[in-house]
């Protein structure tokens, strides 16, 4: 597979780079640099690649909006540590939606092969069907979604960025787990909430501002995020496809990147739903969807090695087998581990209060219903 062939090129003189505040020492200056020695004629093999889809609801899109996050982004700071990063450009137009959802998937796959960890800069949110495509036959598939509202319409709607996640369950419907960070009731209503909980754990806007940890805990064990910029209130993100007063401040979102950035598992981000013309005034948008892109590749540059861990097996009442637990000391993090009847075990990020609820003698509510999820894949 030739993957270039799938793009257009970036054309660095496009954009403002040395004529910015940071000038050599800007993001766009060393990326520019860096793609002569990856994408040249023996190309090295990055940490990350960025991929521009400019497609609206499988249409070619009028506002190119990957290439105005191109021009905020490569005015940002370059990175300290020495991440080694390509822009691939952006994609080249299919024949048809599905055509670029194939080739989406295409890309996808070639680049996780790799170990490349992917950006997409979408483009609408139903590109995720073509991201997700390239997981179809991983049995513990884990993707997450920041968003305002759940993505689902049932009947004959036609199938669009409103709808994408419709497609998402129905093509996989092995899906392991499911989150959805950052929703607002209001926008979805409890009685759908409560019927796609069974396809993994959601987090209110509300709850994410009482303990912001919490979000770390679903996107730490995440493949895919898809990231609906619609889910920024707007304030500090006006030029989106859906106007919300109410939402994530700019700051939480980046957070939310770089948590997702920090994540050994999370091997595609994919940021969706910008609809700023590249020649507004202000730019609002764009630099906080580049700021956000920023600090995902931050959260990468700070991934590293699993540090020593300290195991605890803890026995409580009822159960044949102790839990075993998980404590990295240097991060604070904590695991559970959990097994299937075949014997397939899955380490599951968790909390410390879960490891103080087994050494009470109390079964953790996590863990059981992790239990029957590994459960149903031997079935």
């Amino acid at each position: 597979m030739k993957l270039l062939d799938y793009f257009n090129p970036v054309d660095f003189s496009k954009f403002s780079i040395k004529s910015g505040p940071l000038g050599k020492y800007s993001f766009g200056a060393a990326l520019e640099k860096m793609n002569e020695k990856f994408l040249g004629e023996n190309p090295e093999i990055p940490d990350i690649a960025i991929a521009g889809v400019p497609f609206d609801n499988g249409e070619q899109s009028k506002y190119a909006a990957p290439d105005s996050i191109r021009e905020m982004l490569y005015q940002l700071a370059a990175f300290r540590k020495s991440l080694k990063i390509a822009d691939f450009g952006n994609l080249k137009p299919a024949t048809s939606a599905k055509g670029t959802h194939l080739a989406l998937r295409d890309v996808v796959e070639f680049l996780r092969e790799m170990n490349v960890v992917t950006v997409i800069l979408g483009g609408t949110q139903e590109l995720t069907v073509g991201i997700c495509e390239a997981f179809k036959n991983d049995r513990l598939f884990w993707m997450s979604s920041v968003d305002a509202s759940l993505d689902i319409k049932k009947g004959t709607a036609a199938f669009d960025a409103t709808n994408y996640l419709t497609m998402v369950f129905k093509n996989l419907p092995n899906l392991f787990h499911f989150s959805l960070v950052g929703y607002q009731t209001h926008l979805v209503g409890e009685t759908l909430i409560e019927q796609t909980k069974s396809f993994g754990e959601h987090l209110r806007l509300g709850q994410l501002r009482d303990d912001f940890k919490q979000s770390e805990l679903l996107l730490r064990n995440t493949n895919v995020l898809s990231f609906d910029m619609a889910a920024v209130k707007f304030a500090d993100a006006p030029s989106t496809t859906q106007k919300n007063p109410n939402g994530l401040r700019g700051d939480e979102a980046c957070q939310l990147a770089r948590y997702a950035g920090l994540s050994p598992k999370l091997s595609v981000f994919g940021l969706f739903n910008i609809t700023e013309k590249k020649n507004t005034d202000n730019r609002l948008t764009t630099k906080l969807a580049a700021e956000i892109i920023w600090y995902f590749m931050e959260g990468i540059s700070g991934r590293s090695t699993p540090g020593a861990r300290t195991v605890y097996k803890v026995e409580v009442d009822g159960l044949e087998q102790p839990l075993v637990f998980r404590h990295e000391k240097e991060t604070g993090r904590w695991w559970f581990e959990v097994q299937s009847v075949s014997g397939e075990t899955l380490e599951v990020a968790c909390t410390e209060t879960e490891y103080n609820e087994a050494a009470n003698n109390e079964i953790p509510e996590r863990w059981l219903t992790f239990v029957q999820k590994m459960d149903g894949l031997s079935k």
